[in-house]
C-alpha cells in the first residue's frame, strides 16, 4: 500500500494526546506544528495517576447511580462535589450524565469503550519506541483493594462489564494481596487485580519524552494562544490565528481537552463538553516511608496512591466546577489522615497541591473523528479520566484518518455530533 501524501498538519493541544498524535502523525511523514499556550505536557496531562488501563472499560455513569448523587453531593467526604453556582451551566450536561447510566446505555457505552481500552497497551509500546520511552512503561498491572468480602461484591456490575469486554483480572486473597503490596494496611484483605496494564510513574517524563523525539525530527512547537481561524474561499479553515501568528495549515487537530469546546464552536460544531477537576497532593519519598509498587485504588474513600518518581501521590475527587472556579482543596487534604491508615509510613510533608481539568463528556467516551462540518478538521479530545491511557491509539486513529485509510475501529460511537 502507498504512503499517503504528506500533509501539513496542525494539532491545537500539546497535552499527552497532542503529543502522541503530533508523533505519531510525524513518523507517517507529515509535516506537523504543535500550538498550546502552556508547555507541552504541563496542564492535565502532568498530574494523573499514571495508569494506561487496558481493561477500563466501565463508565462513569452506571445504573443506580442518580439515586446516589443527592447523598454523595451531602457528604463532605464524598468523591464526588458540584459547585452550585456552577449548575445551571452544569445542568445539561448532568442530565445526559445520568441518562447514559441507564443499564442499556451504560452496556453500549462499555463496549464501545472496549474497542479503544484493547489495544491502548499495544499502542503505547509503539509510540514509546518511537519516543526512545520504552523504560518509562512499567508492566506492573493495576490494582484495587477493598477491607472485605462484602465490599468487594459491590465491585460486581463492573466485573461483570468487565467479563463481557474479556478484561483478565483476580481476585486476591489477603495473603495475595499482601504478597503484591506488602506496605497497605492489614485492614485491606480483597483485591481486585488487573495485570495487563502499566504504569508511568512520571507522566510529565513521558511527555517531555514524546515531544522531544517530535522536535528532533523537525516538528514545530508555537507556544501561543489560539484566538480564531481563518477560512479559505471553500470554506473550509485555513489557517490558526494566534496571539502571535497566523499559521497556514491544511489539515487542523483539535486535541486541546478541555478548552476544545470553543474551539469546536467556532468550526461549527456544538458538543457536550465539561471539565471534571482532579486534584492530587504529593508526598515526599523517604527512605523509610511505605513499599508502594504499583497505582492502587482504595475501596470506599475512593482514592488512588501511586509510587511517582517524586514521592507517593495521591488522587482523589471529581468536582464539576468549570474551568474558571478556584482550586478548593477541603476534600483531598481532609482525606490525608485516612491515607496514612491505608497506607502506614506515608510521609507527613506535602510537596504540592495540583489541580486539572479532565475534558469529560456526559457517555465517558472521547471525541474522536472527521468534522460533519469541515473536511480538514479532525477532533481528538474528551478523553476524561483516561486520557493517558487512551492517548496513543488515538493516536493512531487519528493518523488513519489523515491517511484515508480504514481503521480497525469504528470511529462512530465517538462522533462529534453523537450528542
Amino acid at each position: 500500500m502507498l504512503a499517503p501524501a504528506p500533509r501539513k498538519v496542525t494539532i491545537i493541544g500539546a497535552g499527552i494526546v497532542g503529543l502522541a498524535t503530533a508523533l505519531t502523525l510525524q513518523s507517517e511523514g507529515h509535516d506537523v506544528t504543535l500550538i498550546d499556550p502552556r508547555p507541552p505536557g504541563s496542564a492535565t496531562s502532568f498530574g494523573n495517576a499514571g495508569a494506561i488501563v487496558s481493561g477500563g472499560v466501565v463508565p462513569t455513569a452506571t445504573p443506580g447511580l442518580w439515586k446516589r448523587v443527592p447523598t454523595m453531593l451531602l457528604d463532605p467526604m464524598s468523591p464526588l462535589r458540584i459547585r452550585w453556582s456552577y449548575l445551571p451551566r452544569l445542568a445539561p450536561w448532568l442530565i445526559r450524565f445520568l441518562d447514559s447510566g441507564r443499564e442499556h446505555n451504560a452496556l453500549r457505552i462499555s463496549r464501545e469503550l472496549s474497542t479503544l481500552t484493547a489495544g491502548c497497551l499495544e499502542a503505547h509500546h509503539r509510540l514509546a519506541d518511537l519516543a526512545g520511552a520504552r523504560h518509562i512503561l512499567k508492566p506492573v498491572g493495576w490494582l484495587k483493594v477493598y477491607r472485605d468480602e462484602d465490599a468487594y461484591a459491590g465491585t460486581a456490575y463492573d466485573r461483570g462489564l468487565m467479563d463481557l469486554a474479556g478484561v483478565s483480572y483476580q481476585h486476591l486473597e489477603a495473603d495475595e494481596l499482601h504478597q503484591l503490596e506488602p506496605g497497605i494496611s492489614r485492614d485491606f484483605t480483597v483485591g481486585l487485580f488487573q495485570p495487563d496494564a502499566a504504569f508511568v510513574s512520571t507522566p510529565y517524563a513521558l511527555s517531555q519524552a514524546l515531544f522531544s523525539a517530535f522536535t528532533e525530527r523537525g516538528g514545530v512547537f508555537h507556544q501561543e494562544a489560539v484566538r480564531r481561524f481563518d477560512f479559505g474561499d471553500d470554506g473550509q479553515p485555513s489557517a490558526v490565528v494566534t496571539t502571535h501568528a497566523i499559521h497556514p495549515l491544511d489539515t487542523l487537530v483539535i486535541a486541546a481537552g478541555a478548552w476544545s469546546k470553543e474551539l469546536a464552536r467556532q468550526l461549527g460544531s456544538t458538543v457536550s463538553l465539561d471539565t471534571e477537576r482532579g486534584y492530587h497532593l504529593s508526598f515526599a519519598r523517604t527512605e523509610a516511608g511505605p513499599v508502594l509498587n504499583r497505582p492502587t485504588v482504595f475501596g470506599g474513600p475512593q482514592f488512588v496512591l501511586s509510587p511517582m518518581a517524586d514521592g507517593i501521590r495521591l488522587n482523589a475527587g471529581v468536582e464539576l466546577a468549570g474551568l474558571d472556579a478556584e482550586p478548593d482543596f477541603t476534600r483531598i487534604k481532609a482525606l490525608v489522615p485516612l491515607a496514612r491508615k491505608c497506607l502506614p509510613g506515608l510521609s507527613g510533608e506535602i510537596t504540592r497541591e495540583w489541580m486539572g481539568y479532565r475534558p469529560s463528556t456526559p457517555d465517558s467516551k472521547p471525541v474522536i473523528g472527521r468534522s460533519p462540518v469541515h473536511a480538514n478538521v479532525l477532533y481528538a479530545f474528551g478523553h476524561g479520566h483516561m486520557g493517558l491511557g487512551l492517548s496513543a491509539i488515538t493516536g493512531r486513529l487519528i493518523a488513519d484518518l489523515v491517511a484515508g485509510r480504514e481503521s480497525r475501529i469504528q470511529l462512530a460511537p465517538f462522533a462529534v455530533d453523537r450528542f
